[in-house]
């Protein structure tokens, strides 16, 4: 796909499909991606909204992938850890994440924790995920 030939992309979280994690060892969260070249005619970026519930419980673990990550708080309040530092999160807060280090939300405040996520990955499938709360739970 040439650079010129690409057209403009328009979407809202309505065009998207939910997407959803609600499990002991993940967490709960949910996502809608709004560019993500395995369904938009997009390239460079992967970019979406996710949301952590009120009363969630944090997983034991976090996950990691092989891509940087960027996370920008919409609303709410909460704590995000990264490889094992924790900081305090609220609307307007940005956190820049290495490839590879493990890292998860948590939900502190009383209404959902929304952000805008953003990968340099021209497709969300390839950024791949790992848990290693799940794979020391298989041990």
């Amino acid at each position: 796909m040439n650079e010129h030939s690409l057209k403009p992309v328009f979407r809202c979280i309505e065009d998207c499909e939910t997407q959803e994690w609600d499990h002991p060892l993940r967490g709960q969260v949910k996502w809608w991606e709004l560019i993500n070249g395995d369904i938009t005619s997009t390239t460079g970026i992967t970019m979406g909204i996710a949301e952590v519930p009120v009363g969630s419980l944090p997983p034991k673990r976090g996950h990691t992938h092989n891509a940087e990550e960027v996370y920008y708080f919409l609303s709410g309040i909460g704590r995000v850890y990264v490889d094992g530092v924790e900081t305090d999160v609220k609307s307007g807060t940005s956190v820049w994440i290495p490839a590879n280090a493990e890292h998860f939300c948590h939900n502190t405040g009383t209404e959902p924790l929304k952000l805008l996520f953003v990968f340099a990955r021209d497709k969300f499938s390839d950024v791949h995920y790992c848990f290693p709360g799940e794979v020391e739970s298989k041990s």
